[in-house]
C-alpha cells in the first residue's frame, strides 16, 4: 500500500474542486513509475523553483512530461505559463481529500 503523505492546498488555483487550506492525502510516486492518468490531481515541485510545492491536475501526460493545469484558470499558474513538467518533479498522486470545515484561514467561507 505504501506510506501516504499529508499536504495542504495553498491558493485558489484548484477551485472549485479543492479549497484553499484543504488537506490532501497523497500516495508518493515511485521513481520508476509511469505517468499518472490524465485527470489525476498531483502534488509536485514547481519546475522552476524546487522549493515551491504545487497542486495541479494532469491535463495530458506525454511519457516523461506532464501538462499540468489548475481547475481555476484565472487564478492558476500552470503549464500554460511554465511549460510541461518532468515526471521527476511529481511528489505523488492525491488519493483522498480531507473534508474542509468551510472556513478559510482568513475567516471567509
Amino acid at each position: 500500500m505504501g506510506r501516504r503523505k499529508l499536504f495542504q492546498v495553498e491558493g485558489d488555483s484548484m477551485l472549485p474542486s479543492l479549497l484553499p487550506q484543504q488537506r490532501l492525502i497523497v500516495k508518493p510516486l515511485p521513481q520508476a513509475a509511469s505517468a499518472p492518468e490524465d485527470g489525476s490531481v498531483v502534488v509536485c515541485r514547481h519546475p522552476d523553483d524546487a522549493a515551491l510545492v504545487i497542486t495541479k491536475r494532469v491535463w495530458r501526460s506525454q511519457g516523461q512530461l506532464l501538462d499540468l493545469r489548475g481547475d481555476n484558470p484565472l487564478a492558476s499558474t500552470d503549464s500554460r505559463h511554465f511549460g510541461q513538467v518532468p515526471l521527476e518533479c511529481v511528489i505523488g498522486v492525491v488519493t483522498a481529500v480531507i473534508p474542509s470545515t468551510g472556513v478559510r484561514s482568513d475567516g471567509r467561507q
